[in-house]
């Protein structure tokens, strides 16, 4: 009988080591977390431009190019990061971004209009970065 429950603690413990380390590094990124969130500082506009401009050529890109390794999970990632990225232009911009667009679901019509109400505060998103 010691036999078994030697065996079922060497069977388990190799398990429960890893439940521990994932558990210590996810305490350690949302300690880390908490203490980034009070320290950020807003991106210059000149760089969300920039970004904007590069993120936006790309996706242009990646939906056009035909036929690629990963095409579908390249294009979410590009929205995902061109969302995230118009978001910031908007609050440094104080133009009124609706919530789905963080989240990534906003449709199209209502990035074309917040590129456009940037676009009507000095930043054209949509000028030339040289990104081919």
């Amino acid at each position: 009988m010691g036999a078994v429950i030697i065996l079922v603690v060497a069977i388990a413990l190799p398990t429960l080591a890893g439940f521990a380390a994932i558990a210590l590094v996810r305490l350690a990124r949302a300690v880390g977390a908490r203490r980034h969130a009070g320290s950020t500082t807003a991106r210059p506009i000149e760089q969300v431009a920039a970004d904007l401009r590069r993120l936006r050529a790309e996706l242009e890109s990646a939906e056009n190019r035909p036929r690629t390794t990963a095409k579908g999970a390249r294009v979410r990632a590009l929205r995902q990061a061109y969302a995230d990225t118009l978001a910031t232009a908007c609050a440094q911009l104080d133009v009124a971004a609706p919530a789905t667009l963080q989240s990534g679901r906003a449709p199209r019509t209502e990035v074309y209009r917040l590129e456009a109400a940037l676009r009507e505060r000095g930043l054209d998103v949509r000028a030339a970065s040289g990104v081919r």
